[in-house]
């Protein structure tokens, strides 16, 4: 027994799931990207058109029918479950995309950390096309100071994962890093 990595990630999992059930711990993946996403989505939620555990079970589902792997195209589908486009007014508003963007990215982070657990009747999961997450501490390190995650297009968000992408080119990057895709940037930077 590795007692420093269980109590790791049993303090992050909550000692109420159970490491055994990986499906328990894929739907923990998931709301512990939502609790990410909800560090700027706590000032929306109200106005979001579904609720928690509407946007994470379709999230856990677009993800396993997806069969793991990463796209954009999730992302932009779950932004519609938070809004249409933008929540708020004026400079006090978010995205649809921006909030996804961290969910999804998140997500695919934690379902990373946590493979051990949940694939252990089928392959680990090719996270090579996976995308950084986006936080103000990406962002900065990037830089990209035109707006922040929360507030984020499609068009932000795709700029910032080539500016990403072309960073880690100029890095030396050890084998496990090199099949994380972009995601690897957060492990570098986080």
């Amino acid at each position: 027994m590795d007692w420093k990595r269980n109590f790791l990630e049993s303090s992050l999992l909550r000692r109420s799931t159970n490491k055994n059930n990986p499906n328990e711990v894929q739907a923990k993946c998931v709301d512990l990207a939502y609790s990410d996403m909800m560090t700027a989505g706590r000032y929306y939620s109200a106005s979001f058109l579904n609720d928690k555990k509407k946007i994470c079970s379709a999230t856990n589902s677009a993800i396993t029918e997806s069969n793991f792997v990463f796209s954009r195209k999730i992302i932009e589908d779950i932004s519609l479950l938070f809004c249409d486009n933008t929540i708020g007014n004026g400079n006090r508003y978010a995205t649809g995309f921006g909030l996804a963007q961290k969910l999804i990215n998140m997500t695919f982070k934690y379902l990373y950390v946590f493979s051990d657990l949940i694939f252990i009747d089928k392959p680990i999961p090719d996270f090579s096309s996976c995308d950084c997450p986006l936080d103000s501490i990406i962002l900065n390190g990037i830089p990209y100071n035109k707006t922040v995650w929360s507030k984020f297009t499609k068009a932000d968000y795709i700029k910032c994962q080539n500016k990403i992408s072309d960073l880690l080119k100029s890095m030396t990057l050890d084998d496990e890093l090199k099949s994380l895709g972009n995601m690897a940037y957060d492990f570098l930077n986080w």
